[in-house]
């Protein structure tokens, strides 16, 4: 209990985060709040944004130069990986959070390691259509991320 200006008691204050979901343990580390990949690509500071901004558009402008507008594998795979959205859609508890069973696919599907695994491939092969689906990725992935919403904790909401 605390005094307020006035003399009178006050019940001691309890700090919850956003959302009605409970804080994460100030012990935990990065990678410990979420499954999936390890919390590599930041989205929550204006320059970070700006910058994943840039490499989405950049990705996107790539691909398409390579590939043209009207390629089904850039069109494809600048979709593919919000599947995972839709694996949980119809059961999600509300728009902000996802149900656990979609979370680890979600989080793979955003990964910067999909992308760079097929832009390593079209790489070594030298296929274009690789190439063409990795920019595509990677350019869904940095809007993704332009716009705030970057890997999901255990829970489901975006992380913080």
């Amino acid at each position: 209990m605390t005094l307020n200006p006035r003399g009178a008691t006050a019940p001691p204050v309890t700090h919850t985060a956003s959302r009605g979901r409970p804080p994460a343990p100030p012990s935990a580390p990065a990678t410990a709040r979420w499954s999936g990949a390890p919390a590599t690509w930041a989205h929550r500071h204006p320059v970070a944004r700006a910058v994943s901004l840039a490499v989405g558009l950049g990705a996107l402008g790539g691909a398409v130069a390579l590939g043209g507008r009207h390629d089904k594998v850039l069109w494809f795979c600048a979709v593919v990986p919000d599947t995972a959205l839709l694996l949980g859609i119809a059961g999600a508890p509300t728009w902000h959070r996802m149900p656990s069973y979609a979370v680890r696919p979600y989080n793979v599907l955003h990964s910067p390691a999909v992308p760079a695994v097929l832009l390593t491939a079209a790489a070594l092969t030298g296929r274009r259509r690789l190439a063409v689906a990795g920019l595509a990725w990677l350019g869904h992935i940095g809007w993704d991320r332009a716009c705030g919403y970057g890997p999901r904790d255990a829970a489901g909401y975006v992380t913080r």
